[in-house]
């Protein structure tokens, strides 16, 4: 497994979080003027895209999202791959404080990787969210 940073929306990116996001899950307003702002992340097995992530910089802080990896390649630390990624890019270029919108369901797995809750539970579309961050250390 490997990932490759892109500084644009590649198709890769587009196809998984059609994919998650879209069809399995139900949101319908996946794709935002952000994502030309963002550096996005995607996970290749054997050079066949599997997951991916966004993070850009908002105000003082870095912001991880749409983390999604493929049904039949889940429980198998993907996620945790692409968070690494993304913490270790956003480390290079002197980040180190990185928040999450994270659906409540899978909040456990930021736990996992070191994030904390902050603030208030929000509704994204009618599915439950909550704020997470996590500092990282140069």
């Amino acid at each position: 497994m490997n990932t490759k940073t892109y500084t644009i929306l590649p198709q890769e990116a587009k196809d998984i979080r059609i994919e998650v996001f879209m069809k399995e899950q139900g949101f319908e307003n996946e794709f935002d003027e952000i994502d030309n702002l963002c550096h996005h992340i995607v996970a290749f097995d054997e050079g066949k895209p599997i997951g991916t992530c966004r993070f850009f910089k908002e105000n003082n802080h870095y912001t991880i999202g749409r983390v999604a990896v493929l049904k039949e390649y889940r429980n198998k630390h993907i996620g945790h791959l692409l968070l690494e990624s993304a913490e270790k890019e956003i480390k290079r270029i002197s980040g180190d404080l990185i928040v999450v919108h994270a659906q409540v369901r899978v909040s456990s797995f930021y736990e996992k990787q070191g994030y904390i809750q902050f603030g208030q539970i929000d509704d994204d579309e009618g599915v439950p969210h909550k704020w997470m961050k996590k500092r990282i250390q140069h």
